[in-house]
């Protein structure tokens, strides 16, 4: 038997393919299971600890639906569902083609009109609908055996994910400080060369950080993530990939909103910060370069006292009460 998988989209969106890749594998043992996406992301599909076939999406719909064709699948679900997955579906003349429900309505209504107590299912649930299978809560144990981190780490940090695609989704420099200076964890900084600039603000003032930024991959951001007592972080890929290691989190939100159904899935224990009371968020589902009305409050008013508090008070194994509920509840 042989299964394809479609997501096309960026790390955060291929890593919440996992959990049903692993029930999948668990329905089908015997399957060879195939996963179309960008080429890019392919080398994510590395970090799972059984086989999945990476296929890169190539220049044109013709060319991938040609490629595709040779395998003949018995199964293909379509974890992406937008038009190029159509018209690749036409290409291939395949008819039995099961496709992930995107709730584009409701988001529309949640950016556009602001309707409240309006939530989405998580987006783990809806891939597993489309894929038939069943979410058992069993933990992905994820393969990595044969990663090294560039430099040595004491035995209990935090870290904090400094970086976004989207700068309406990140923690600014000046919240951040704000926040360092009212808490004395070790902490570790992971980002990329986008936030090189803010790490190296935050490492001189306060040289008690461990700077990795710009120096790890992702798969050196992986074991740094997988043995951290708690992770700080912005709504992003590493978001989703410290949810496999299940830490305590504590998320920061911005023009997005954890009722679009992409927190981070099967933590134990996270908490939401976010200004729930502004008429203008959420803005948008992906983010902005810059805040469409100018004063990013959806940033700039978070309480950084309260912030340092849950760093201090989860880092040092206390039990402070949940801001929030759970991800994925309404």
């Amino acid at each position: 038997m042989k299964i394809l998988v479609i997501r096309l989209s960026a790390i955060g969106d291929v890593l919440l393919t996992f959990p049903i890749l692993q029930e999948i594998k668990v329905k089908f043992p015997e399957a060879e299971i195939y996963f179309l996406t960008k080429e890019a992301q392919i080398p994510l599909l590395s970090l799972l600890p059984f086989e999945v076939k990476g296929l890169a999406l190539q220049g044109s719909i013709s060319g991938t639906a040609k490629t595709l064709k040779g395998h003949r699948f018995d199964q293909i679900i379509d974890l992406h569902n937008n038009l190029r997955t159509v018209l690749l579906q036409m290409r291939m003349f395949q008819f039995t083609w099961s496709r992930v429900k995107k709730h584009n309505a409701t988001k529309w209504c949640m950016t556009r009109c602001k309707t409240k107590n309006t939530w989405v299912p998580s987006i783990v649930e809806r891939y597993a609908k489309a894929a038939k299978v069943e979410l058992t809560g069993k933990r992905l144990a994820m393969n990595l055996e044969h990663v090294a981190l560039p430099s040595a780490l004491p035995n209990k940090y935090a870290a904090w994910v400094l970086g976004a695609k989207f700068k309406t989704k990140q923690f600014p420099l000046e919240k951040i400080r704000e926040t360092l200076a009212l808490c004395d964890v070790p902490m570790v900084l992971l980002g990329g060369k986008e936030e090189l600039t803010m790490a190296r603000f935050l490492s001189q003032e306060f040289p008690r950080l461990i700077n990795l930024v710009g120096i790890t991959d992702f798969f050196q951001a992986a074991l740094v993530l997988s043995r951290a007592q708690l992770v700080v972080t912005n709504d992003t890929g590493l978001m989703h990939l410290a949810s496999f290691f299940n830490p305590a989190m504590l998320c920061l939100w911005g023009n997005t909103v954890p009722g679009f159904g992409m927190g981070p899935y099967g933590c134990d224990k996270v908490e939401h910060f976010q200004v729930t009371d502004l008429s203008c968020r959420p803005c948008s589902k992906i983010g902005y370069k810059e805040c469409p009305k100018g004063h990013f409050k959806c940033m700039m008013q978070q309480d950084s006292s309260l912030l340092a508090q849950k760093i201090s008070a989860l880092f040092h194994q206390e039990s402070p009460k949940q801001l929030e509920s759970p991800p994925y509840q309404r």
